[in-house]
């Protein structure tokens, strides 16, 4: 049970933009054209500048970004009160805020560039079958509802009316959080890369970059399969593969797989969902079909480490896991039961050992720029971490990136 491509890349738009002929100089060369590239070129566009993005793969969100459940999830890794106790207040805070402001520029840009039917609004129900888990969860209510954010402990009851469909017996409750929103992932990325693009952004797609070095005179000399560029400052938004060009990193950033499973349309709505602290997790697409995911606790090794084939946009797909996610559906969702599985697929996500992201400048130099390793959690970053890091690369202070995530931490 598996295809070859996501329900995202199956149902999104083409990318029919021809591949811009690669440059001989740049102002900023940004390396990746999944969601946080194609989005940093985005916002260094309405600042004026005219980025290049270098892509191996033909179109942009073929990888990572294409294969993803779509979710805008709100806080990091953790939930709050865990995340209070691992970075105290402040930092947590900061964590949680620069999601909410992700929310509100997503909507923000997705209606400013007509790609407003991209996104669909949602809930999130983090359901708990286990005591300590449930008391996690309302803690988290409580501190998140200490700083001003809707948020809400329900029992069974009550969370069997969010969730809009039945529940089993064992689940003890959930935290309900209102207001979040889900993409259809292909569209978007390739959304923000056609505006990024009619803003002056040049796309050389097909093009693989072998090495970043520094230039004689100042700058960097990018050299790919296809020239040499040499830029004023590049940004390495490669997630995962993020290492082949800054080995510093091959012990800091670990590929993980992740795999999910999609069913035929169902005629009920569901919110966002997780289970066993977000290791078993799902949602909808916008036709309806439903989306599972998760499970890697039950492979040895959690999935953690996984190869990914050379010139390869996803690890192996692994059958026995996709069955396992087709028959935990139902258990969860008796409504479920006896609905076809339509589709199963795999990704790559890139986990490093404090579960926060690196976004910044590569420690040591000048014009050198990360972004990347985002823990499975890019989308509720795709843009405030774009957009704070262009205002940074621009000279200006980028206040909204939280000092947890500073690449200088590993280095």
């Amino acid at each position: 049970m598996s295809s070859p491509d996501s329900y995202w890349l199956a149902t999104g738009p083409a990318w029919t933009r021809p591949a811009a002929a690669l440059p001989a100089r740049a102002g900023v060369c940004v390396l990746g054209a999944g969601v946080m590239g194609a989005t940093l070129a985005y916002w260094l566009t309405r600042a004026g500048h005219r980025p290049l993005v270098i892509e191996r793969n033909t179109a942009p969100a073929m990888g990572s970004s294409g294969r993803n459940a779509g979710r805008l999830i709100q806080g990091g890794n953790a939930q709050h009160a865990l995340a209070v106790e691992k970075y105290g207040h402040a930092e947590a805070l900061a964590i949680y805020r620069a999601t909410l402001t992700n929310r509100d520029l997503v909507r923000e840009v997705a209606a400013r560039e007509g790609i407003a039917a991209t996104r669909f609004p949602t809930a999130k129900l983090d359901l708990a079958v286990e005591e300590d888990e449930a008391l996690e969860l309302k803690r988290t209510a409580e501190a998140l509802r200490a700083d001003g954010i809707p948020a809400e402990w329900l029992d069974l009851p009550g969370s069997r009316a969010a969730f809009g469909t039945d529940l089993p017996d064992t689940v003890l409750g959930g935290l309900y959080r209102p207001d979040q929103d889900s993409v259809h992932s292909v569209g978007y990325v390739r959304g923000m890369a056609e505006a990024a693009a009619r803003g002056g952004a040049e796309f050389a797609c097909g093009v693989t970059v072998a090495s970043v070095a520094p230039a004689a005179g100042g700058g960097w000399l990018v050299a790919t399969d296809a020239g040499q560029v040499h830029a004023e400052q590049v940004v390495v938004a490669l997630n995962v593969w993020t290492p082949h060009l800054l080995p510093e990193l091959a012990e800091v950033i670990t590929p993980v797989r992740g795999q999910l499973v999609q069913t035929a349309p169902v005629d009920f709505r569901i919110p966002q969902w997780g289970l066993d602290r977000g290791l078993l997790y799902g949602g909808q697409t916008p036709d309806g079909s439903l989306l599972i995911g998760g499970l890697r606790n039950t492979v040895p090794g959690r999935d953690e480490g996984i190869e990914v084939p050379a010139g390869s946009n996803t690890p192996a797909f692994a059958p026995d896991l996709a069955d396992r996610l087709a028959m935990a559906l139902p258990a969860l969702l008796p409504e479920a039961a006896g609905v076809p599985v339509v589709r199963a697929w795999s990704g790559v996500m890139a986990f490093t050992p404090d579960r926060c992201p690196l976004v910044g400048a590569w420690p040591g130099t000048e014009g050198l720029w990360v972004l990347a390793a985002f823990n499975g959690h890019g989308m509720p970053y795709s843009q405030v971490m774009p957009e704070q890091l262009a205002e940074r690369i621009l000279g200006g202070r980028g206040a909204g990136i939280p000092a947890a995530f500073d690449p200088a931490r590993f280095h």
